[in-house]
């Protein structure tokens, strides 16, 4: 009977059967499996989540940042719109400005933030008997113009230049915009280059002194200083050596200060700090995170201080909205801008010849018996209302399962298109999402 007993109670106590371990084992794997999966996919989505989100707040960040300059682009001391004075075809947009009258001992090229405005013999003038073409009349050595074309400056690039180049007068100086390259410390290639520039700031004239009425009293204290000043009342706007001390600025060459109506809202600005030479590019570094790899970023240069604003930016192309003699608004590229030149009644019938063509130059002071500014190649930069932004973004890191993850980059169509396995910046495609950011942003300056 006790034998019996054991043998029943071994027969209760024996292990799982194989059979039964297989499918234990089976049904194990397959959870295992799906919570491989569900992680897998869970990693995949938030990689692809964080790539994206941080890519929408740069592409915000950056047009953000770009827009704010673009609205202040040829901003000067009391700009006004002038409307056509006679008829359509006698569009007059413009004529009733004046241009900055410069010292001529004053060579604003020297100036860290004038970085790239041209030399006094830069200057396009014209004697008045064509409209198209500067006649190459020398300045006498007197206060002379500043051609208010200089405030905006465009750079249409390719694979190993710009249209136009970037040593022309107006464009920043080279040395803060980088050569062309795919390695560390160089500038994207197939990606525009943007040049603004306009005063900031300022400090509000109360009185004018001395004999010569040249000096200037501030209403607030400044820093003692020998920066150059701009004086600028609604009309008027002179550039020149100054010293700066307590709530008084004194104009170096007290025989040319024109007379300024302190009536109006007269304001003296510090050349030096207040006056912004602002540019836009793309440029290459290293990737802090990954030996070896090259990720490209936008850049802000002012007044020679440039920094990285945002990475990701693979793409950087402007277009310019700008208006001809006759009112129509065109869309071009900076490389068109600059080829337009010419304007004007040649056939002297009365009306503009041609749709084409830059508005009629701004006033100047009589200069040498020059009568005004020639409207010589890149004039219709004077013209420009807005400008089309367009960035093509990338999330930086892996954020796709693929390499060739289609995009829509309207600068190139609107035909959906995969990244190519190099890309035009020259750095390779990888595993990322891209979006386009644009914006259309007007010149609140709109008389440059």
């Amino acid at each position: 009977m006790r034998k019996m007993n054991q043998k029943m109670n071994l027969s209760k106590t024996k292990g799982f059967s194989l059979i039964e371990l297989m499918v234990a084992m089976v049904i194990g794997l397959i959870v295992l499996l799906g919570l491989v999966s569900l992680f897998t996919n869970s990693s995949i989505l938030n990689k692809a989540q964080t790539g994206l989100a941080t890519l929408q707040e740069n592409g915000r960040y950056a047009i953000t940042r770009i827009k704010d300059d673009v609205e202040q682009a040829g901003r000067k001391h009391c700009s006004t719109l002038a409307m056509p004075s006679d008829v359509i075809t006698n569009w007059d947009q413009g004529y009733a400005m004046r241009t900055w009258t410069i010292d001529n001992d004053l060579n604003l090229s020297n100036f860290p933030s004038t970085n790239g405005l041209p030399l006094m013999n830069q200057i396009q003038l014209d004697d008045g008997d064509d409209d198209q073409l500067p006649n190459g009349t020398a300045i006498a050595p007197q206060p002379y113009p500043l051609d208010p074309r200089y405030f905006i400056q465009g750079h249409e690039c390719g694979a190993t230049s710009c249209q136009p180049a970037v040593t022309v007068p107006g464009a920043d100086r080279a040395a803060n915009l980088r050569n062309i390259g795919s390695a560390n410390g160089d500038r994207a290639a197939n990606t525009d280059i943007l040049t603004i520039r306009y005063l900031n700031g300022g400090n509000q004239v109360v009185g004018v002194a001395g004999a010569s009425r040249n000096q200037f009293q501030l209403q607030q204290n400044v820093d003692a200083s020998t920066n150059p000043a701009v004086i600028s009342d609604c009309e008027t706007t002179y550039v020149d050596r100054a010293n700066w001390n307590g709530n008084m600025v004194t104009i170096d060459e007290a025989a040319t200060v024109p007379s300024f109506n302190i009536d109006s809202t007269t304001r003296a600005f510090d050349l030096t700090s207040d006056f912004k030479t602002v540019s836009y590019f793309v440029g290459i570094d290293a990737d802090p995170n990954n030996s070896g790899r090259q990720i490209s970023s936008l850049y802000r240069s002012e007044n020679g201080n440039v920094q990285q604003l945002v990475e990701g930016v693979e793409r950087f192309d402007v277009f310019y909205l700008a208006q001809t003699q006759t009112g129509h608004v065109v869309r071009l590229t900076a490389a068109q801008v600059q080829a337009v030149q010419g304007g004007g009644d040649v056939n002297k019938d009365g009306a503009m010849d041609s749709i084409t063509g830059c508005i009629i130059q701004p006033q100047m002071e009589p200069i040498a018996g020059v009568l005004r500014l020639a409207n010589g190649p890149g004039c219709l930069w004077r013209s420009i209302y807005a400008m089309e932004i367009h960035l093509l973004m990338n999330t930086v890191n892996d954020s796709s399962m693929v390499e060739d993850e289609v995009f829509i980059y309207s600068p190139d169509g609107l035909t959906p298109q995969s990244p190519s396995s190099t890309l035009t910046s020259g750095l390779n495609r990888e595993r990322m999402h891209r979006r386009e950011f644009t914006a259309t942003v007007p010149i609140r300056s709109y008389t440059l």
